[in-house]
């Protein structure tokens, strides 16, 4: 009996191992025929050709060419969900936030040459912000979903969940932008800590920027 559990469970591994280098293979594939020839004039049957698969093993992982460029939005939201819920429960939310979302910057840092390139793509290809946006407007709502389930709130009646998600995000989106713009001159997670600071500080902005710690590899927990 342990014999056949500890093979089956071999077995469900290899698949799973086989399914994320598949889908890890499409996804740069994609990325490579985008940057190549824009995303418009590329298809399907290419990216399942340039990947070496068919085109409905390409339908098993995406169901557009879309969906390969954001592939890792429910992995990123699954992350923050873990991250938040990790945090003392007595914490206030600001700050539960804060430390959820920091603990995630130094994770794009690592995934930098992807994150630019597609940043590269939905750029160049003004079909694409709509499914940003679109992403965007499902990370605030699980946010302000988050944040509501800690105070134990109705967000469809109480401000706070939806304004803590919002600004909140709208924040990181900054740092974001400007740590791709920079082309990851700056640490990303110190701008994210920077842009954090101005939502605590009351956004009592001077009229001198603050001195960048370029470089400063920041704990995300300070």
């Amino acid at each position: 009996m342990g014999g056949t559990a500890d093979t089956s469970a071999r077995r469900e591994g290899l698949r799973e191992r086989n399914r994320r280098r598949t889908a890890t293979e499409l996804e740069s594939s994609a990325l490579r025929l985008f940057t190549e020839k824009g995303y418009d004039a590329v298809t399907i049957d290419d990216i399942a050709a340039e990947a070496g698969v068919s085109r409905r093993t390409f339908f098993r992982y995406f169901a557009t060419k879309e969906d390969v460029l954001f592939s890792d939005n429910a992995e990123r939201l699954a992350e923050l969900r873990q991250a938040l819920s990790a945090r003392p429960s007595d914490e206030p939310v600001l700050s539960a936030l804060r430390h959820a979302l920091l603990s995630m910057a130094g994770d794009y840092e690592e995934e930098r040459e992807r994150i630019f390139q597609r940043a590269k793509i939905i750029r160049t290809a003004p079909g694409l912000l709509g499914k940003a946006l679109a992403n965007q407007r499902v990370w605030e709502e699980a946010m302000s979903e988050l944040v509501a389930q800690r105070l134990g709130v109705d967000p469809a009646v109480d401000l706070r969940p939806s304004v803590a998600a919002g600004t909140t995000l709208a924040a990181i989106r900054s740092a974001v932008t400007l740590w791709v713009a920079g082309g990851g001159s700056a640490y990303l997670p110190t701008l994210a800590a920077e842009a954090m600071d101005l939502l605590d500080g009351g956004l009592q902005i001077g009229e001198h920027p603050p001195a960048r710690r370029r470089g400063r590899r920041a704990p995300a927990d300070d």
